[in-house]
């Protein structure tokens, strides 16, 4: 027989003074393990074959083994996104290569940082909104009824990783850097604005590419335009929003390979939650089973 592994979390809402041993228990009823009061546990019904809602007013080994019904489902892990081996990678290394190069390369990124400023000067903040574009034209196209690779649950968690991993990247090589902007500022390498639109771009790929290659053209497009504002509004060097860019994508990448598929309306059903409450505590219980 196939044992299930319940984890319970108790949220606890004291609301009286005294303690919350005294209150569950009589000196009596910690001698027998027994509970002292009455506590009523109701489910919160997300997608369960179960209808009803029923009471518990024994103890915690009662309490686990009703979870043991036919309205708790295993969990069945799939990967979908199937890409593996090396080629994935090839772009962010070759980016995040060439633009560690031309950090070192002094003269190079200074001529061409001279170039964009006498042809190609920009001092707007357009570049701060637009890197978030390619995120936001993911959720539109869905909104419009086009449908990605991923659902909702799923889409939206790989969204919030990438951006946390890339900012976590990101962040610590601008402090162990320590490299002059153009302009005179500090955290120059690589470029945050950059490495969010190609973490944002990367996604759209993932979600849309297989559906038309004019979707990932548009948000690499997108993405490559904020590096470009950004040179042109001397806030980095051309090495740092290359780089950037592989460093976003190479963000993108690796959740998409380690992410479980596990937010949808599929697993969510082995989340139960139950408000409970005895005469004088109040609290949450949830479970989830693995």
């Amino acid at each position: 027989m196939k044992t299930k592994t319940i984890f319970i979390l108790f949220i606890t809402l004291l609301v009286w003074q005294n303690s919350f041993a005294k209150s569950f228990y009589t000196k009596k009823g910690i001698e027998k393990g027994e509970l002292s009061e009455r506590i009523e546990f109701k489910r919160i019904k997300f997608d369960t074959y179960s209808e009803c809602y029923f009471p518990l007013s024994l103890g915690l080994d009662h309490l686990e083994a009703s979870f043991h019904n036919d309205t708790i489902h295993k969990l069945n892990f799939q990967y979908k996104d199937k890409k593996r081996g090396i080629k994935p990678f090839i772009a962010p290394t070759l980016l995040i290569t060439t633009g560690t190069a031309l950090h070192f390369s002094t003269d190079a990124k200074e001529n061409f940082q001279d170039w964009m400023q006498t042809n190609f000067s920009y001092s707007g903040h357009i570049d701060d909104y637009l890197q978030y574009a390619p995120g936001i034209a993911v959720y539109a196209l869905n909104a419009l009824g086009v449908k990605g690779k991923n659902n909702f649950g799923n889409r939206t968690a790989i969204v919030i990783k990438a951006f946390l991993l890339n900012d976590l990247i990101v962040s610590r090589l601008k402090t162990w850097t320590d490299s002059e902007r153009p302009n005179g500022t500090p955290r120059s390498f690589p470029s945050g604005h950059t490495s969010v639109a190609f973490a944002m771009a990367q996604i759209m790929h993932h979600e849309f590419g297989d559906r038309s290659v004019w979707y990932s053209i548009g948000a690499y497009s997108c993405a490559t335009t904020v590096g470009i504002m950004r040179v042109a509004k001397n806030a980095h060097w051309i090495s740092d929003v290359v780089a950037g860019a592989g460093f976003g994508m190479l963000s993108t990448e690796l959740v998409y390979i380690t992410h479980l598929y596990k937010w949808d309306n599929e697993h969510i059903k082995n989340l139960d939650i139950f408000p409970w409450r005895s005469n004088r505590q109040s609290g949450v219980t949830l479970v989830y089973t693995f």
